[in-house]
């Protein structure tokens, strides 16, 4: 019941779909996803169905967006959190593994058959206000562990780096408690420096290659340290998505959990944004997504909050699996007729537009 309580409200009804991990690389391609796993078992549907987003995967979630206008005739709309960047893996191969690099995204697309249509699709989603880009990372990776693991010569993170992935350890064994897909899951003190320039590095090169002012922050697989919060608003960022009781990681656990709500300012001026619905149709948790996530947009305004929406890339995405994206965008265009039925006054929002006309 707080929970509900507590934060910024309104009578209005607001609905914002936040979509994580856009631009990172996971399995890339069945083959490889098939070395490490032969079938989708419940805790793993994201590794399952997971890749890159293609040109096809992008206009068919941008047709159904589309599909339905809110009270003032917008269309709905996505925030994708995006990694601007991945793992090199010939540069660090031939530094021996003695150095990191990066690959930027316009790299990505410039390597991809898709990739000239991907950017111009990019650039005119952002245009019509169909996407907002957010940062959610350079990387979906917690570059000192991933490095630290190759240097030792770890036999699982090899394997990966062979297959050019890095997020398959936890698949294999229970002794990999640290994920390498958590960007700021700080280990130590001595990281701090490298994540601030990650941040700032990532923020540059979303704004250079989509042209795209990036305002709203949050971290990938949920650790974040608070004291880098600066950073993000020296580097523009004014909005960021938090946990409603955020763990911070190296603080002594007497202090570690921090209680945030909806519209809460951090010390270093940044407006809180909290998530309280949840839907992922290609997750076999519900088998009825479309009323789980109806019941939780009810709940929010039933305490005249707005509706925040996590739902990941993983859904609408059709390289590994060709049955994932028509079925969870299905669903998608069923849950926004719902929403549009149910509530004819609904506005559709992305992540900073919520915090500019409410926060």
């Amino acid at each position: 019941m707080l929970k509900h309580l507590i934060g910024k409200k309104t009578h209005r009804k607001i609905v914002v779909f936040e979509s994580d991990d856009w631009g990172s690389f996971r399995f890339k391609n069945k083959r490889i996803r098939d070395h490490y796993m032969t079938n989708s078992k419940p805790g793993q549907w994201m590794h399952y169905n997971d890749c890159f987003e293609s040109y096809e995967d992008v206009v068919a979630l941008e047709k159904v967006l589309k599909s339905v206008k809110d009270k003032h005739a917008n269309s709905a709309c996505f925030t994708f959190l995006m990694n601007p960047a991945n793992p090199d893996f010939k540069a660090i191969e031939a530094a021996d593994f003695k150095a990191y690099q990066y690959e930027r995204i316009d790299e990505t697309f410039k390597n991809r058959k898709d990739g000239e249509q991907l950017l111009n699709w990019y650039h005119s989603a952002l245009k019509d206000n169909l996407i907002e880009l957010g940062f959610h990372g350079r990387e979906h990776l917690h570059v000192h562990s991933w490095m630290r693991a190759l240097e030792e010569d770890d036999e699982i993170v090899v394997d990966g780096f062979n297959n050019r992935i890095w997020g398959q350890a936890k698949l294999f064994t229970k002794h990999k408690n640290l994920s390498y897909r958590s960007t700021f899951n700080i280990q130590d003190d001595s990281e701090l420096e490298d994540l601030k320039t990650n941040i700032e590095e990532g923020v540059n090169i979303i704004e250079d290659v989509f042209h795209n002012d990036v305002t709203y922050f949050l971290a990938p697989d949920s650790p974040f340290d608070l004291r880098l919060n600066q950073s993000l608003a020296d580097n523009g960022i004014k909005y960021i998505g938090l946990p409603k009781l955020h763990s911070n990681p190296l603080d002594n656990k007497w202090y570690q959990k921090k209680l945030f709500w909806m519209g809460k300012t951090t010390k270093a001026g940044l407006k809180v944004i909290t998530r309280n619905v949840m839907f992922e149709p290609s997750s076999p948790q519900s088998k009825d997504w479309v009323t789980y996530a109806m019941a939780q947009i009810q709940e929010a305004f039933k305490y005249k909050n707005p509706a925040v929406i996590s739902t990941h890339r993983a859904n609408y995405v059709s390289g590994l699996n060709p049955e994932n994206r028509p079925k969870a965008l299905e669903q998608l265009s069923m849950l926004l007729k719902n929403i549009t039925s149910k509530w004819p006054e609904v506005e559709f929002m992305t992540s900073s537009q919520l915090g500019n006309d409410l926060l």
